[in-house]
């Protein structure tokens, strides 16, 4: 993984243009006409789950990391489509971590007419879509003013499935930024959430020395967590995995504590460690109680034990509290 000057990879795949009138800020959600979407799958398929009825949620979230140098960098982003009685409502949030500093940079959300595919996700002021043959996602940028930021997904290195449809990609990919492109790996990871699944989701990305990339989530919002793993061609799976959070700290905002210590350990015990937070963005989001939802991404480092052997991982992990 590396650094190098940009490259002009931007194909001729269909650019989707944004949806119009849209901006950070909010504008007016039925101004212009809704552009080309991306599937939710690769092949653009349907979900394993078909279940379209209200309160069924479609959360997809694709983030690049890059942690071979001394300062990570990683480009998240959400996308998550929550279907209502009278239409679908669409969230999508961007930010960059670089340098233990981290930015939201791109936050938005509105509503659009029902259909038959609402796990597909559409593009929104300015952030765009560029997709590939058989709605194949290649390319989120995001462009206003003087800023670009581009995220472009390549081959996939290896996919997993997980409950109720939840799918774990992870690819190769490149982010380019003030004309510097860096190389590194993308996750990207779909679930589907029905009714009013309460408690805590969280989805990690940690990444090892000794070619190890491991990926664990509960995004179904149950308290059963899942792990996966490839070291060198060699492919893990755990099925039951116990994450406690060994420390918090209160966020005064939501009126609650977040995690900055995590243990994992695994009913088989063949997947251990312990990993901290580095470096953190964190967001009380709108609620109508006194306790505040809270959404949280982190750079997180620290050390798993895998059939006995103990490797330092750096990598990214994404929270959220109900």
């Amino acid at each position: 993984m590396r650094n190098a000057p940009a490259a002009p990879w931007r194909t001729a795949a269909a650019i989707v243009a944004p949806i119009l009138g849209g901006s950070c800020g909010g504008g007016n959600p039925e101004a212009g006409t809704r552009g080309t979407e991306a599937g939710l799958d690769a092949g653009g398929g349907t979900p394993a789950t078909e279940v379209i009825t209200p309160g069924t949620t479609y959360q997809r979230s694709i983030v690049f990391v890059e942690t071979s140098g001394d300062s990570a960098q990683f480009v998240p982003w959400d996308f998550e489509n929550r279907v209502e009685t009278e239409g679908v409502h669409r969230s999508i949030r961007g930010w960059l971590g670089r340098s233990g500093q981290w930015r939201l940079f791109m936050e938005d959300e509105w509503t659009t007419d029902l259909t038959r595919t609402p796990w597909r996700i559409v593009p929104r002021g300015p952030a765009r879509l560029v997709v590939g043959l058989e709605d194949v996602l290649e390319e989120i940028y995001y462009r206003e003013g003087v800023r670009d930021l581009s995220l472009r997904l390549g081959r996939t290195v290896v996919e997993w499935r997980g409950q109720r449809g939840a799918t774990y990609r992870l690819l190769e990919g490149a982010v380019r930024l003030a004309d510097v492109e860096t190389e590194g790996l993308v996750l990207d990871a779909s679930a589907v959430r029905t009714g009013g699944n309460g408690g805590s989701t969280e989805l990690a990305v940690l990444l090892g020395d000794d070619r190890l990339q491991l990926v664990l989530a509960n995004l179904e919002g149950q308290r059963r967590y899942q792990a996966w793993a490839r070291r060198d061609t060699v492919e893990l799976y755990w099925p039951d995995v116990d994450v406690t959070w060994e420390e918090t700290r209160g966020f005064e905002r939501a009126r609650r504590g977040v995690p900055v210590l995590w243990r994992i350990e695994s009913d088989d015990g063949m997947l251990s460690g312990e990993f901290e937070s580095r470096s953190s963005h964190v967001q009380a989001l709108d609620g109508s109680g006194a306790i505040l939802p809270v959404l949280a991404v982190y750079e997180v480092a620290g050390r798993v034990t895998v059939d006995e052997v103990e490797v330092a991982v750096k990598g990214f992990l994404r929270h959220f509290q109900r």
